[in-house]
């Protein structure tokens, strides 16, 4: 038995194999994958743009310093020159820092020892860290401490008329160590506004003892 031409391409694209061959997308679904799509985004960008929002107005922190790859903020820079408030720690550039623990005014001091009238002994604690991470120790010594007040006289640390166990000597701290001790001042009675002055080289660093 034979087939014209055309009754054979008629077969064939009318009677293949049914379990093998291609379906179409019904049209109804791609519709619907293609709005839940934009459903997302549009979701997505409102919630980014609300959080900014947000974010301006309470001046919490936006999206951007959540997110793992985002950049830490820039420390801040120490004003080297500005004076350092009592009991927090104010940095050199050899790699010092020094922190006053404690001011007590007046100190009183057991013996023998007589002071005029106008006179009196403060004690400051002080606390001197080798923030360095390695190499030479760095050498610390009294003469490089005064005190000053609104007087504008400039008090010498550790007069030799007093002693006491951990006053403050030649001494050279090693990185990652610190020490503490302390310092002794003669000063007047009627002196105020008390800073202690800080010298290393050219530079000196002033902290405050009293207000």
């Amino acid at each position: 038995m034979s087939f014209s031409r055309e009754s054979r391409y008629r077969n064939i694209v009318s009677t293949g194999d049914g379990s093998g061959g291609r379906r179409g997308v019904p049209p109804t679904l791609l519709v619907g994958c293609i709005a839940l799509l934009l459903v997302f985004c549009c979701g997505g960008v409102g919630l980014i743009t609300g959080y900014q929002t947000e974010r301006v107005k309470t001046g919490k922190p936006g999206l951007e310093a959540l997110l793992p790859c985002s950049q830490p903020p820039a420390t801040p820079t120490l004003d080297r020159n500005a004076q350092v408030p009592l009991r927090q720690p104010g940095a050199m550039d050899n790699g010092l820092e020094l922190t006053v623990i404690n001011v007590q005014r007046p100190l009183k001091v057991q013996g023998g020892v007589t002071l005029p009238a106008d006179q009196q002994f403060i004690l400051v604690t002080v606390q001197i860290t080798n923030t360095k991470p390695s190499g030479a120790a760095i050498p610390v010594s009294p003469t490089n401490f005064q005190v000053k007040g609104d007087g504008g006289l400039a008090y010498e640390a550790n007069p030799k008329t007093v002693t006491i166990p951990n006053l403050l000597t030649e001494v050279s701290i090693a990185p990652r160590k610190k020490i503490e001790a302390e310092l002794i001042y003669q000063i007047a009675v009627d002196d105020s506004g008390l800073r202690l002055l800080w010298k290393v080289g050219t530079q000196t660093r002033t902290f405050i003892l009293e207000k």
